[in-house]
């Protein structure tokens, strides 16, 4: 991951892979990267920014077990425009399925994802967690907690599934603004936000979830299910 992208573009870029279907691993070192692709095994890997450096380290990744065949999407940052071009063709020649300038916006890269997932996955649709405790099938879009399956709008899915999968980590106001408008970057009144974590609070305590989502006072929220959930 470069170091010149910003923790707001980072969140942004993993709430497109989630929509997208995708369950994400962040890491910001390339020994991280690399540990948690022999134990992860992921489908996807996202590379944000691009420098000769990461052309380098791809190419001996690529001769590593098991890691050959990854696919690979690189999104460049605004810090690349004046070497967009070259970038892009450097990280072809490497292997990338796609150079995504950062002009284009995060749909282009939410529709690349979706296509290869689509093209990888031949068992049956992911789901996160059990039914039993707290579930979330993202083909579906259905989500049950404790059994019993609730319903929640399309915005508040993806926030209680960036919760889920983020569990015990304080996510602050501005993350939520981007999950709940697509990681657009859209500002929000703080009422706004105050109501949207209301709604989801009711409606998990009506599930019998309650005390699942917690205010961190000052930074943000916090969501921590039992850990047998």
């Amino acid at each position: 991951m470069n170091a010149r992208t910003n923790g707001k573009t980072i969140v942004s870029v993993e709430v497109a892979l989630e929509r997208a279907g995708g369950q994400v691993r962040r890491v910001t070192e390339r020994p991280e990267a690399e540990q948690l692709m022999r134990r992860w095994d992921p489908e996807v890997f996202v590379l944000l920014g691009w420098s000769a450096a990461t052309g380098d380290w791809l190419r001996r990744l690529q001769f590593a077990p098991h890691q050959d065949d990854l696919p690979f999407l690189v999104v460049g940052s605004s810090a690349e425009e004046d070497h967009q071009e070259p970038n892009a063709v450097a990280a072809l020649e490497v292997g990338a399925q796609a150079y995504i300038p950062a002009s284009l916006g995060l749909e282009i890269l939410t529709a690349q994802v979706r296509g290869l997932l689509k093209k990888l996955r031949t068992h049956a649709p992911a789901r996160v967690g059990e039914e039993e405790n707290l579930c979330i099938d993202l083909v579906s879009l259905r989500v049950w907690i404790l059994g019993q399956e609730i319903h929640l709008p399309r915005r508040l899915f993806y926030l209680l599934y960036y919760f889920a999968t983020h569990p015990d980590e304080v996510v602050s106001n501005d993350q939520i603004a981007d999950i709940l408008w697509g990681g657009k970057g859209t500002y929000l009144a703080p009422n706004t936000l105050v109501v949207k974590i209301y709604r989801l609070r009711k409606i998990l305590e009506s599930a019998g979830a309650k005390g699942w989502l917690e205010t961190v006072h000052s930074f943000g929220y916090r969501f921590s299910p039992p850990k047998n959930a």
